[in-house]
């Protein structure tokens, strides 16, 4: 198994000095749109089984079977994504 060795600082902000005029530009980077879904998706699995412990949604066969499969297909999705698989 790999090993990262090098440490990756987190950027909110891009600042790009190369422009025109002296002047600054700061791009700023969200989050890819692939990866919001994937984890959106495993969130909501989560949250129909925890909403089932707190008896907020009855407890069902098909919910949790619905609630598995949202996390089950945003765990793959996110892992793809991330290139690990």
């Amino acid at each position: 198994m790999a090993v990262l060795t090098q440490k990756y600082k987190v950027q909110l902000a891009r600042y790009d000095a190369a422009a025109t005029n002296g002047r600054v530009r700061v791009k700023r980077s969200g989050p890819r749109p692939c990866m919001v879904v994937s984890v959106g998706m495993i969130l909501a699995g989560m949250g129909m089984v925890f909403l089932m412990v707190l008896e907020l949604l009855p407890v069902t066969l098909l919910l949790a079977l619905a609630g598995f499969a949202l996390t089950a297909a945003g765990g793959v999705m996110a892992l793809i994504f991330c290139g690990e698989i």
